[in-house]
This record gives C-alpha cells, structure tokens and sequence, in this order.
C-alpha cells in the first residue's frame, strides 16, 4: 500500500514539554486514530511518533510583550509492517530545512511550560511512501 504525501492523521503530546527545554531534545507522540488507506490499516492507534525541538521564531520579547514561540519538528512514525515512515508538522514542505511548527499552547497551560501533555496536532505523511500490508 502507499501513504501518499500530505495525508493527515492524529496525533497527541505523550510528555510535557517545558518552556525552557533544549533545541535537539527528542519528543514523543502517539498516533490518536491509527491511519487508514482503502480500509487497510497503515498506522496503527497508539503507534510512537518520533520529534524534535527545532528552537524558537519569531520577535523577542520587547517591554515582557511578544516573544518567541518554541516549535518542533516531526521526525517519523512506526508503520504496522515495522518500518518508519517520515513525517511532517505541516501540509506543506519547508523551501529549505526542515518543516517546522510552533507548540499549541491552548488557553490554560501550566505555568513553565510551551506544551502539555496530550495536546492534539496534526502530522503529515512526508513523501509518498510504501507500507505492507497482511490481508
């Protein structure tokens, strides 16, 4: 079967992500849905999801107004057939480097961090890509 590029599928936050973490940590998601093509099961529900913290964009604080937004980029996901597949944080590819997106912060977060745990985002299937499939 192939995953082809862009299809969208679930996913949530499986740690809190602090306001202070580091560029390069890892982070880890979880496939909320599983994901499905022609009713054959290509990701399954509960299925790891592999990022990172890609840094910061956007203005500097000014007067404790504004600031930056810490973002995150989406590495790959488990397949049922044991591969990884790549995936993306957006619909659309990056011109150059990787795609990138900022953290959902919500109305209510706690004090300290730049993401709960099991906050909802969307990933991306990056590329057209093939998975097997048993019957």
């Amino acid at each position: 079967m192939t995953a082809n590029d862009a299809l969208p599928f679930r996913i949530e936050l499986a740690q809190d992500v602090a306001s202070d973490a580091l560029e390069g940590q890892n982070l880890t998601f979880t496939v909320m849905d599983g994901f499905q093509v022609d009713g054959k099961t290509l990701i399954a529900k509960g299925a790891k999801v592999t990022g990172v913290i890609a840094g910061e964009a956007g203005k500097k604080k000014f007067l404790g107004i504004g600031g930056s937004k810490m973002r995150f980029e989406l590495l790959h996901v488990d397949a049922v057939d044991g591969k990884r597949l790549n995936v993306r944080a957006m619909a659309g590819r990056a011109k150059e480097g990787p795609t990138t997106r900022p953290f959902d912060t919500g109305k209510s977060k706690p004090k300290g961090l730049a993401a709960a745990q099991g906050t909802e985002y969307i990933a991306y299937i990056d590329g057209d890509q093939s998975v097997s499939v048993r019957k």
